[in-house]
């Protein structure tokens, strides 16, 4: 099933469901978006590949909302999309969310793409599995592609459960030879293999459970299924990166608790890919002092630490250690800054993300991500030479 066949699956889904509602000519809905032109420009030059020292691109995100049926259904499409002026790869269309939604006394039911986040942690994603990462968008894997699926959740006393069943799979986009950063050899897109007979059709099971008590929220999780992230080969004949997608089998929990101003959180999982088994657990803390300084400012600090026991995971022993600033102002002020540490050596890598609204519908983003000293063995040493500075824009219509 190709990606035109399925979006005209969907569109003649909901066409459908459209026309059979009784209230089809008088249909109430809400729309809203916004159009985001960004600019970049790499501090260090032209970098490791010789590559160009800026990059331009436009984002936009669509949101359309509408329910059906007396409120007992509803309608959600969420599409986003990009060009690049640069790399290919990062010039994409995605319905994020094209989905059906009927909601019963202690239940719902969902059909078509979806985003689905799971975790508490602010810096490593550790359980967060459903959806498949966009790295043509940002290498840290955050920007997710909408997934297919059939979704029923219960809802009850004892608990929430949610049962996921994804009938096709979305292989990962990576940044292309003119990206950047990019990986330091090529993607190839066009050899791509499954551990599973069916590929990309093989059915991708998951189950949720998640409750609040007192003051935790739990989850508990298992996936199986393709895996999200591909194991990666060198093409001995092209000297490109093939993609490699094993089943993937994977039990987690998250669990956040909420102690005044302290937030504790923990992410954990056990997963066992063909005959190896692994383990990775982050968790950190996260302290807010309000009111500084009798002003309405609130500054949070995060301090969060990640651990994998495969010693060919390339992020397997690192800190991450940040600020949050919030203004509270009429202007929707915040400041986030921090740095990743690499305990294993002395590799370190610095970011920081500043917006404001400038008016009601334009909001302006700053964004740095800075290079310290990189090791010339770990995996981001590819990056090494891709500091870069970022302007953004953002329309709301």
């Amino acid at each position: 099933m190709n990606k035109s066949y399925t979006i005209l699956l969907y569109f003649f889904l909901y066409l459908c469901l459209l026309i059979l509602s009784k209230n089809v000519f008088a249909l109430e809905y809400k729309s809203y978006g916004y159009i985001q032109p960004e600019f970049s420009y790499f501090i260090d030059g032209k970098g490791k590949y010789n590559q160009s020292e800026d990059k331009s691109s436009v984002f936009g995100q669509g949101t359309f909302i509408t329910y059906l049926h007396e409120d007992s259904s509803k309608i959600t499409i969420r599409a986003i999309g990009r060009y690049d002026d640069k790399d290919n790869n990062r010039t994409y269309f995605d319905l994020q969310k094209f989905k059906y939604e009927y909601f019963l006394d202690d239940a719902t039911l969902s059909i078509g793409n979806d985003i689905i986040f799971w975790g508490v942690n602010e810096s490593f994603h550790v359980v967060d599995i459903i959806n498949q990462s966009n790295l043509a968008e940002n290498l840290a894997g955050t920007k997710k592609l909408g997934q297919p699926m059939l979704a029923l959740s219960l809802y009850d006393e004892i608990g929430d459960v949610s049962i996921y069943v994804m009938p096709y799979f979305r292989e990962r986009i990576f940044p292309g030879n003119n990206g950047r950063p990019r990986y330091a050899a090529e993607i190839e897109k066009d050899t791509v293999s499954y551990e599973s007979s069916k590929e990309e059709k093989k059915v991708d099971i998951a189950i949720r459970f998640s409750k609040v008590v007192d003051d935790f929220d739990i989850g508990i999780s298992h996936f199986r299924g393709n895996a999200r992230d591909p194991e990666l080969t060198v093409n001995q004949s092209t000297l490109k990166l093939d993609q490699y997608y094993p089943i993937l089998s994977q039990t987690s929990i998250d669990i956040q608790a909420t102690k005044e101003s302290w937030l504790y959180k923990l992410e954990a999982l056990t997963g066992k890919v063909e005959s190896e088994n692994h383990i990775k657990i982050a968790g950190g803390v996260e302290y807010t002092f309000y009111g500084v300084n009798d002003s309405p400012q609130d500054l949070g600090i995060v301090a969060e630490y990640l651990f994998d026991d495969r010693s060919s995971n390339p992020f397997n022993n690192e800190t991450a250690l940040a600020i949050r600033w919030n203004k509270n102002d009429i202007y929707a002020t915040t400041l986030l800054a921090g740095a990743y540490l690499d305990l294993r050596g002395d590799s370190n890598r610095f970011f920081c993300e500043y917006e404001k609204r400038l008016s009601d519908d334009l909001k302006l983003f700053l964004d740095a991500s800075l290079n310290g000293h990189i090791n010339s063995k770990d995996f981001t040493y590819a990056f090494s030479e891709d500091s870069s500075l970022t302007i953004k824009i953002a329309k709301y219509f």
